[in-house]
């Protein structure tokens, strides 16, 4: 009896070992492959919880590293102008930051947000339950996606790139002739 209860304490102080271990919140710039790019956005699904910020949440996202990259909680106005659902996140690649559900894989970033839990619910995004800055949300249990803007250069720059372009053209058929 004595050697059972040994064992079982061992295997249990191992479990909680290996669980602590795993709630680490990953640091540095969100991988490429857990978010998607839509309309001058990058999108990251971070969470399977409300982002916390109005409501209790079951898990409360952690944005202390990541806004320094430039990464903020969704807000329900930018959510509709951009039309955003679940099937916004789907990626045809598999990894480490994807997650396979109904023959598809949905880019998912949980695990630099949040050091509870590395999944999303899927269900959840598809039945359109999402967890924005700027709205108290009934259930601690909505989905929050992330955003940051894409730098994308102004059009004077693009046209005087074009312009420098055009100008070494005319030098080099001139030259030429």
């Amino acid at each position: 009896m004595k050697t059972l209860l040994k064992k079982l304490l061992t295997f249990g102080a191992i479990g909680l070992f290996t669980a602590s271990a795993n709630a680490t919140i990953l640091t540095g710039e969100v991988d490429s492959d857990a978010y998607v790019t839509i309309s001058g956005y990058d999108l990251a699904w971070a969470s399977p919880c409300s982002d916390g910020i109005l409501e209790n949440s079951c898990s409360a996202i952690d944005m202390t590293e990541q806004s320094g990259y430039g990464w903020n909680v969704m807000t329900s106005d930018l959510f509709a102008s951009l039309g955003i659902s679940a099937s916004t996140f789907i990626v045809n690649y598999s990894s480490a930051n994807t997650q396979s559900y109904a023959n598809n894989n949905y880019a998912k970033a949980t695990g630099w947000f949040s050091d509870d839990y590395t999944h999303i619910d899927i269900n959840d995004g598809i039945a359109g339950l999402w967890s924005f800055a700027d709205v108290a949300e009934p259930d601690s249990y909505f989905e929050t996606i992330t955003y940051r803007a894409v730098d994308v250069p102004a059009p004077a720059t693009l046209a005087f790139f074009a312009l420098g372009l055009m100008g070494i053209a005319s030098r080099r058929f001139k030259n030429q002739a």
